[in-house]
């Protein structure tokens, strides 16, 4: 049998030589029009989006607590130190935690840790002077919208080392265009920022991998001096995720290229001390503050419990990641399929027979790498992919730090299409997987804002929403047509371009005007009537959002309990169900019907206070003739 050395292929196949475009792809005026691109769907509804729950009205509530800390007068502060409540659970004062551990209220967020509410704190701290009263939601949502621009460069310049250009720069438009990434860096979460620390991890992963193997792209301590410290501050960011990728990522290479050695290159010593000096000071002060006990059960739980069960419901089966990848990675998603299926066919050399007794077993034993880029993309996305579907935990974003090899792989093969360097034997995408596309697209661009619209029953409001949504139908239509006929890379610029028509149309039209969606927004009008230090106090509507908007005054009450609350706070603020039992000596200043959209319940509330503190105040608004229809957004 052959040496593997003599037929590994450590290249794809031979491509014309590089014209005028590959080496614009590479220019800086590209690098541009990326950014003029991502900023194209990225800042529409940025700043006017209402606060969404759950997740970013907690993030941001702890970030804003943190910069108070700071910020505010020490006699303004409240520091009661850490002790358990009566429910055994851990509180203490709003300001307790400082920089070491978030709060929410009066509870500590030690689920994740706090590298997001250092740079959201930083970034509110920065653009209100150091005045967190003067805050808004957008200021926590500027790290999330730097770390997608971040993470699509990244993707971009890997392509580069790549040697693939055109590819590159088309990998970062179809990754900074998805739905996935663009709703994510519209609000102010960790994902964003794990997105991009995860990118450069992998990409410093690649730069290693490529001088052990002689084909050096940056300077000897260069790579995984970057490689250790994106990896730290992975785990800074969410924990072990980034670190799995990576090392997954890593010993798959290993195990399909029989080479262990190159891992060496990796400096593990210069990472320990890396890590050691960016982990220990946090580690060392949210242990004082709270315990390394009940820090170490918590992060045991949030691991390994997530792992092992569905945690907040957020259950789905085997393939659920992989089925949405059709619409939250597209329009990228038109040849991912096929991509992903080449690379598999690439990436993994086996010997030619030797005679009939050659067994594929020992064919397979005598395995080398085959294109080294393609194993490498593969080996990012798929035993990690395996384990997001395996843990009983799945939301919909958790694979997103994947998402930048599958662009890469598939616009890859978007390329080498349109240069023929492979030709395949039957027109792509196959005609059943250009109608599942165009569906989705049409779905996605021109069903979603109409319907959103319509709850908001406006005529004005679905005119628009309409006129956007034909906009984005004819585009999606067009590069359907354009990928029928082979002209792959057209039809991606269409696609590409409808995408930008949702973001126009949906996110800066659509959603920041349908008042149904708008419920703590409403709410928070209503209760901003009474003084800014008033208490507030909630019975059946109990989100995070309605945290936010009141600065953590609110707290939710149980039904039957709201007369009990109203007679211990006569100067507060009460929301109660329309239906229930006006508090007695209290005036109602407002009512809101909508929906909320973290159950799919329509919500019909009213806004009370006592009365002879609301006799100056507006009169209660009259309610609608007739309640919006259920559903989430």
């Amino acid at each position: 049998m052959q040496d593997p050395a003599q037929f590994a292929r450590t290249a794809g196949p031979s491509r014309p030589t590089p014209g005028p475009t590959e080496q614009l792809a590479r220019s800086g005026p590209a690098g541009l029009v990326l950014l003029a691109l991502l900023l194209a769907v990225y800042l529409p509804g940025f700043f006017s989006i209402p606060v969404v729950d759950r997740d970013e009205a907690r993030f941001a509530q702890a970030s804003r607590q943190m910069l108070e800390s700071l910020a505010l007068p020490a006699a303004q502060r409240d520091t009661r130190p850490f002790e358990r409540g009566e429910s055994g659970r851990l509180i203490a004062g709003h300001h307790a935690g400082g920089l070491a551990v978030p709060m929410v209220g009066e509870r500590p967020r030690l689920a994740k840790p706090p590298l997001i509410y250092w740079l959201q704190t930083a970034s509110a701290a920065v653009l209100t002077a150091g005045d967190p009263l003067a805050d808004r939601i957008w200021h926590y949502r500027v790290p999330s919208l730097l770390s997608a621009i971040a993470a699509c460069l990244i993707t971009w310049r890997l392509g580069l080392a790549m040697g693939h250009a055109r590819a590159g720069w088309l990998a970062a438009a179809l990754l900074g265009v998805c739905p996935m990434v663009v709703w994510d860096a519209h609000q102010a979460r960790a994902d964003q920022l794990l997105f991009a620390l995860t990118t450069a991890t992998m990409a410093a992963l690649f730069a290693v991998r490529a001088r052990s193997i002689g084909r050096p792209t940056s300077r000897a301590w260069a790579a995984p001096v970057c490689f250790w410290i994106a990896l730290t501050l992975g785990i800074l960011t969410k924990g072990p995720v980034t670190p799995m990728i990576a090392a997954l990522a890593a010993a798959t290479i290993s195990w399909v290229a029989r080479d262990w050695r190159w891992l060496r290159h990796t400096r593990p010593l210069v990472g320990l001390v890396i890590a050691a000096v960016l982990l220990a000071p946090w580690l060392v002060a949210s242990a004082d503050a709270v315990g390394a006990e009940t820090l170490a059960r918590i992060w045991l739980d949030e691991t390994l419990g997530r792992s092992a069960s569905p945690k907040e419901g957020h259950w789905g089966p085997p393939g659920y990641h992989f089925v949405l990848l059709a619409l939250l990675f597209w329009p990228g998603s038109l040849l991912t399929l096929h991509a992903l299926g080449r690379a598999m066919r690439r990436s993994v050399a086996l010997p030619p027979p030797a005679g009939p007794g050659v067994t594929r077993r020992a064919r397979w034993k005598a395995r080398a790498a085959g294109d080294q880029h393609a194993l490498f993309l593969l080996a990012w996305i798929v035993p990690a992919w395996l384990v997001f579907e395996i843990v009983g935990t799945k939301l919909p974003h958790y694979p997103m730090p994947l998402y930048p090899a599958v662009a890469l792989l598939t616009a890859i093969a978007v390329v080498d299409l349109a240069d023929r360097v492979t030709a395949p034997p039957k027109p792509l995408p196959p005609l059943g997987g250009l109608i599942i596309w165009v569906l989705l697209g049409i779905g996605l661009t021109a069903v979603a804002p109409v319907a959103v619209a319509s709850l908001a029953r406006n005529p004005v409001l679905a005119a628009g929403a309409t006129v956007g949504a034909l906009a984005a139908t004819g585009l999606v239509l067009a590069g359907a047509g354009a990928a029928r006929r082979g002209r792959h890379l057209r039809a991606h610029a269409l696609s590409i371009g409808a995408s930008i028509a949702l973001s126009l149309n949906l996110l800066q039209f659509v959603l920041p005007r349908t008042e149904p969606l708008r419920t703590t927004a409403r709410l928070a009008e209503l209760i901003g009537r009474a003084p800014p230090d008033a208490p507030v106090a909630s019975v059946g509507y109990n989100e995070d959002s309605l945290t936010f908007a009141t600065r953590a005054r609110a707290v939710s009450l149980r039904p039957g309990s709201s007369d009990d609350w109203a007679a211990s706070h006569p100067g507060g603020v009460l929301v109660l169900p329309t239906d229930a039992v006006q508090p007695l000596g209290w005036n109602a200043i407002g009512r809101v019907e909508g929906l909320n959209y973290s159950k799919g319940d329509r919500v019909d509330l009213t806004v009370y206070r006592r009365a002879d503190q609301s006799a100056t105040q507006t009169p209660p608004q009259p309610a609608p003739q007739s309640a919006p229809p259920e559903g989430p957004p």
